[in-house]
């Protein structure tokens, strides 16, 4: 651990808080309801009650269920729908959005972009976090002191997928240390460490909380080496408040209620057997009142509170339907084009680094147009294989709809729990990060279609005239924009097994309607108005108009004998006569607009779906 030389210098580099400057979060009459759909509502907290304060590090124990998370997101003010409390900082009541700003919520399921270095996470955190007008410099000491601070040093350069479980739980902390907040919550920050990893993470918590902070942590099953670095606890039983004070006098208290902790006996295991046994509920009742005597007083401990002071006595309907985004999340920091940049840079230095959405995906295209190229070798200008043609045509259009649909499920899987996060905490703005997104994936958009029809369209020998291959490969960066837009709103609404299964299910069945399995003026008159709703039927077509439309006339024949002598005559059979190519691409451009509005709708969704 530093020594306390090294403490001064944090200090006077700005990262650590005045001792003088000391806060007491209270909290008191905390309840939650869920609502259930067979049970109704269903009571998670009971008037919970207790007290954090600055320079002291807390740890919230309890068994599975016990509602230690519920608790640690009321607090934080991440959960508002159907929490009722009153809620003290320094005896005046809580404004929600000014202590959002003031204190930080690392998740235990902290996700992070794994295809950037942990100096880049910090960068990222470091510009959106901070107000623009700080200098690179500036920012740089603030991402050097961090670094420092956490002893991350050894992995500066290397990518967050690749750093061990402790440097990443420390890299979560050292994001949310950009803004320097006096309030930290942490839920379960040792999940999934050992017991060494588990000890320094602990032991970094401690030295930020006594340089000043409130910092409170949920802790699943601390061993006795752990439990010694805290220095309050608060135990939580069926959502109830057993114990809130300091470490050394818990066993005391338990043992004052009947409970005695036997000799070397670990007093976090010790707790949890207490709370986990339903034969003592009823012994616990004596914890409980005790518990609410001391942190719960009707005396004048607890500031009266007026009745326009809402943010003291939080009373939330339960029957909401959907939260108000602006009670929970904190205003940006920096203007919109700033955002924007940003996270353009973020998005196209990740995608360039992905090995199997972004890489292998472009020697993909490649390789199958190389392969396409071979089997259907110059048949586009023979009349004898005009069959053949089309369905090569149709394979091109299969292979660019999935090969782009597939792995838009892959890029916005992590991004979106990293959305999310950085969201809430104010570090963008919805248009931003939606603008974006789609303007980073542009590049490869363009890119793999372009690479494919450019390949297979002279290898399978079709007409050789400019106008007609741009025809062509309009239609196909229209295609991979579909299965692009069409993979990231899966992506984002679904997890990655429903994803996988939904696009193909739902997607493929309209290629029956495309035009090639059976003529659209075959169809029965009632399955006829699907062909108007099914985007491959107007890919599959404005595809035939670009190669046999626009007056092509008579096409070779190798053969004795070609019924289709005549582009037109073609056209006609299959019932896609006319040179109407801009009305394909203009409904199809319907389609994009229509996708593009989807997948705002749905990140808006996203976000909102996240607080229930």
């Amino acid at each position: 651990m530093p020594d306390n030389d090294n403490v001064g210098e944090r200090q006077t580099n700005g990262l650590a808080h005045n001792r003088e400057q000391s806060l007491e979060l209270h909290f008191s009459q905390v309840n939650y309801h869920l609502k259930t759909a067979t049970k109704g509502f269903t009571q998670i907290l009971n008037e919970a009650c207790g007290t954090f304060k600055s320079g002291r590090l807390t740890a919230i124990l309890g068994p599975s269920g016990a509602g230690k998370t519920t608790l640690l997101n009321a607090l934080a003010g991440f959960k508002i729908t159907g929490v009722s409390g009153r809620f003290l900082l320094n005896g005046r009541p809580r404004d929600l959005m000014a202590f959002r700003k003031m204190s930080a919520y690392i998740a235990q399921d902290f996700v992070m972009l794994n295809l950037l270095t942990v100096e880049e996470t910090l960068w990222v955190s470091v510009d959106l976090k901070t107000p623009s007008a700080k200098s690179a410099q500036e920012k740089q000491k603030i991402i050097d002191d961090i670094i420092d601070i956490l002893q991350l040093q050894s992995c500066r350069q290397t990518l967050v997928g690749k750093i061990s479980g402790g440097e990443q739980k420390r890299l979560s902390i050292g994001i949310e240390l950009a803004t320097n907040p006096p309030i930290m919550f942490f839920d379960e920050p040792t999940s999934g460490l050992d017991c060494v990893s588990s000890y320094q993470v602990i032991c970094h918590l401690q030295r930020l909380c006594h340089d000043g902070r409130i910092v409170v942590c949920v802790v699943h099953q601390p061993g006795s080496r752990l439990m010694q670095l805290f220095d309050d606890v608060l135990v939580l039983a069926h959502g109830e408040v057993l114990y809130a004070g300091e470490q050394r006098t818990m066993l005391a208290t338990f043992e004052g209620s009947g409970f005695t902790c036997p000799q070397y006996y670990n007093p976090a295991d010790f707790v949890l057997d207490v709370c986990s046994e339903s034969s003592t509920t009823q012994r616990c009742e004596s914890l409980i009142s005790q518990n609410k005597l001391t942190h719960c007083p009707s005396g004048t401990n607890i500031q009266k509170l007026n009745v326009g002071e809402e943010a003291a006595l939080i009373e939330m309907p339960q029957q909401a339907a959907w939260p108000d985004l602006a009670q929970v999340r904190v205003k940006e920091q920096v203007g919109f084009y700033f955002q924007l940049r940003v996270l353009l840079r973020r998005h196209l230095r990740s995608m360039s680094r992905d090995m199997i959405a972004v890489q292998l995906r472009l020697i993909m295209h490649v390789v199958v147009a190389l392969l396409l190229g071979v089997v259907y070798w110059q048949i586009g200008s023979d009349a004898a294989k005009i069959v053949s043609n089309v369905s090569c045509l149709l394979f091109i259009i299969l292979f660019v709809f999935i090969g782009n649909a597939m792995p838009s499920i892959l890029l916005c899987q992590q991004d979106s729990a990293v959305f999310i996060r950085e969201y809430y905490n104010g570090w963008y703005s919805l248009r931003a990060y939606y603008i974006s997104k789609v303007l980073a994936d542009l590049p490869l958009q363009l890119t793999c279609p372009t690479m494919f029809i450019s390949i297979s369209y002279f290898m399978t020998g079709q007409p050789p005239e400019f106008e007609r291959f741009a025809m062509c490969w309009a239609v196909c960066v229209m295609t991979g924009f579909i299965g692009h837009f069409v993979g990231v709103i899966s992506g984002t609404l679904f997890s990655m097994q429903m994803s996988i299964f939904l696009v193909p299910s739902g997607t493929i069945p309209f290629l029956l309607f495309s035009g090639f399995f059976i003529r659209l003026n075959e169809l029965s008159w009632f399955l006829r108005p699907i062909c108007d709703f099914s985007f491959f039927r107007y890919i599959f077509e404005g595809l035939l108009r670009a190669i046999y439309g626009y007056g092509r006339g008579d096409l070779d024949c190798h053969a004795n004998f070609c019924y289709y002598r005549t582009a037109d005559q073609f056209l006609r059979d299959f019932g896609m006569a006319g040179d109407e190519f801009g009305w394909d691409m203009a409904v199809l451009g319907i389609f994009v607009a229509l996708l593009l509005f989807f997948f705002y709708v749905t990140v808006n969704f996203c976000v909102r779906r996240a607080l229930r």
